[in-house]
């Protein structure tokens, strides 16, 4: 049996091991069948998925194992495997059963969808590498959403809903999914074996060692095998691959193990170590079934010096689905809109959320289309409405905690040279002296209103000599010191120019942030709205997660949402809570930073980046 750990190559043994005969991996006595063990049973059948589904026509075969004895009433742990019965699982099965070294499982064999040939002189539609090679969460969805209930209901099987009773393999392309099914649902799967797994450039899997150390880590337990045998092709190096996936994985701290050898592309080494595997992802099941993220404390993720270990918090529950902007003051406190209908009124209703976490709301007598609400100066929340015809002008409204108008100012009229500003939520953005900044969807065009209601648009221009914000309005946020307007594109790109009080009113544009937008992951990359905090990192939403960046424009970390981010501010006591709208709820994360409120703070300088 081979399994160990890596072992440095002399170079010239390494190259030898390409033209040598591949060495045998004779089964253990724990892959054979032995008289007097109970044996498990087996169903086979077909499913064809359904025109509404991800993979739709699609037909595949699959087979069931059933362990001797099992009692279909009591929710089961299972293990689900690619391209249909490999590694003799169902022998393991039954060998390693009977001596209680893992618990009584439910085997799951999948083998990949195809979709029929139309006709005789048609080809068949192969889904293997469509399915299996890709990094998108589409067969998670698949497999969680569609496929296992309907196993369910067509066998009357109940599967554990507990993550920790669910396991997941698979070996070359279905390694990788595997792997990718457990990383997109770590609430559905946290046990993972993949044999020569394909984390090369295929559909993007070569990208996965980086977002592996960028990711917060996942409450995943991982075994990883190759060989030095293993493919190296047009599209990446098996071999090489695997080990710089054993080496972030280590560095992020997961629970992990892997098994090198010098085999080949193929099943000899995984079959021969499966039960060995088999022990080592289950181990202590009949006393701790728990996997925990980052077990033995030793993760390098660059998250932790920011935001630290913790969790999302839900708050507001008592609410039901809650619109998707939120706005920070500077005392910590939170407004979030509700509905804004009451009894044929037109009344704007918010929840402030205090920083000691009480609930109030604050309702405001108004008229016209609401488009964002901001921390205006002096604790007052800034309500901004879009310009409405025929009167072709745009207003701001400051009201009190209480909801009393402290000041409304219009702008804009039918003389002025530009289009007025039609601009939403995250387009705004105020400093401390009042003035409020403003990405206008029409013409791409950046704005600055004072508290007389004169308005000027930093370039009479589109913004630097490209679509920074194309047929819509972006994000734009004020730098720490309020001498830096960040404007983002929704996408991938956030541009920064240095502001002036004359004109011109900003100089020296830079594309000087690029998020991560791996690839096939979440594409296209779609980025919400962005804050700061008191070091100058910048905090932006996207539909990958909460991508944070250091002052020198690069993403450190990834903090994954429960779902899309729509917004993201500081809040809560000393502005050390992250804040999010998400999914059509309000989340709470604890952190070590401080958030800024540039409409209620003065410019705070951040100190210098590491380069």
């Amino acid at each position: 049996m081979i399994l160990r750990r890596l072992v440095a190559l002399p170079f010239a043994l390494g190259f030898a091991c390409s033209f040598a005969a591949e060495p045998d991996f004779p089964l253990t006595e724990d892959s054979k069948p032995h008289d007097g063990v109970a044996k498990g049973t087996m169903l086979k059948d077909t499913y064809t998925a359904r025109e509404g589904s991800v993979f739709p026509g699609t037909q595949r075969e699959y087979q069931i194992y059933l362990p001797a004895g099992h009692d279909r009433d009591k929710p089961s742990t299972f293990m689900v495997f690619q391209d249909g019965v490999i590694y003799q699982a169902p022998v393991v099965f039954d060998n390693l059963i009977a001596k209680k070294e893992i618990p009584p499982l439910v085997g799951i064999f999948i083998k990949p969808g195809v979709v029929p040939a139309a006709n005789e002189n048609a080809l068949p539609r192969f889904n293997r590498s469509y399915e299996y090679d890709s990094i998108t969460p589409t067969y998670s969805e698949f497999l969680i959403d569609e496929f296992l209930p309907a196993l369910e209901a067509k066998h009357g099987l109940k599967l554990s809903t507990d993550p920790n009773h669910a396991a997941i393999s698979g070996n070359s392309s279905g390694g990788i999914c595997a792997f990718m099914v457990a990383w997109h649902r770590p609430d559905r799967f946290r046990r993972v074996f993949t044999g020569v797994g394909t984390y090369v450039g295929i559909h993007g899997a070569d990208q996965l060692p980086v977002l592996v150390r960028k990711f917060e880590p996942k409450p995943l337990r991982i075994f990883l095998q190759s060989g030095t045998g293993d493919n190296n092709l047009y599209c990446g190096d098996w071999w090489m691959a695997n080990q710089m996936m054993e080496r972030s994985l280590s560095w992020a701290g997961y629970d992990l193990n892997h098994a090198w050898g010098e085999g080949g592309h193929n099943q000899k080494h995984a079959s021969q170590i499966f039960p060995e595997v088999m022990r080592w992802l289950w181990r202590d099941w009949q006393t701790d079934m728990e996997v925990k993220a980052n077990p033995k404390g030793e993760s390098k993720w660059k998250g932790d010096e920011v935001v630290g270990a913790g969790k999302w918090e839900h708050l507001l529950q008592s609410h039901g689905n809650l619109d998707s902007e939120i706005a920070a003051m500077a005392d910590g406190s939170v407004y979030v809109q509700a509905k804004s209908q009451e009894n044929g009124t037109d009344l704007l209703r918010f929840i402030r959320l205090d920083a000691s976490g009480e609930e109030h709301v604050v309702s405001i007598k108004a008229s016209g289309a609401l488009n964002g609400f901001k921390a205006g100066p002096h604790g007052a929340l800034r309500l901004y409405f879009n310009p409405v015809h025929p009167e072709r002008f745009a207003r701001f409204v400051d009201v009190s905690p209480k909801g009393e108008v402290q000041r409304e100012v219009r702008f804009g009229d039918k003389d002025n040279g530009y289009d007025q500003p039609f601009t939403s939520h995250p387009s705004l953005c105020c400093d401390s002296t009042g003035r409020f900044y403003f990405a206008g969807g029409n013409d791409a065009l950046i704005g600055r209103v004072g508290l007389d209601g004169r308005y000027e648009y930093l370039h009479g221009e589109k913004l630097l000599n490209s679509n920074v914000l194309g047929s819509s309005a972006g994000l734009i946020c004020l730098s720490p010191d309020q001498t830096q307007l960040y404007i983002g594109d929704r996408h991938q790109r956030i541009d920064v120019v240095q502001l002036r009080e004359e004109p011109p009113l900003f100089q020296h544009p830079q594309s000087f942030y690029l998020m991560d937008d791996p690839q096939g992951f979440e594409y296209p990359l779609h980025a919400n709205s962005m804050c700061v905090d008191t070091n100058g990192w910048l905090y932006v939403a996207t539909s990958l997660g909460i991508q944070v960046l250091d002052q020198a424009g690069r993403v450190n970390f990834i903090l994954p949402t429960p779902k899309p981010a729509l917004d993201v501010c500081f809040g809560g006591k000393d502005l050390s809570e992250l804040l999010i709208a998400s999914g059509g709820k309000i989340y709470k994360r604890a952190t070590k930073a401080k958030g800024i409120v540039s409409g209620q703070q003065p410019p705070i300088k951040p100190p210098p980046p590491k380069l």
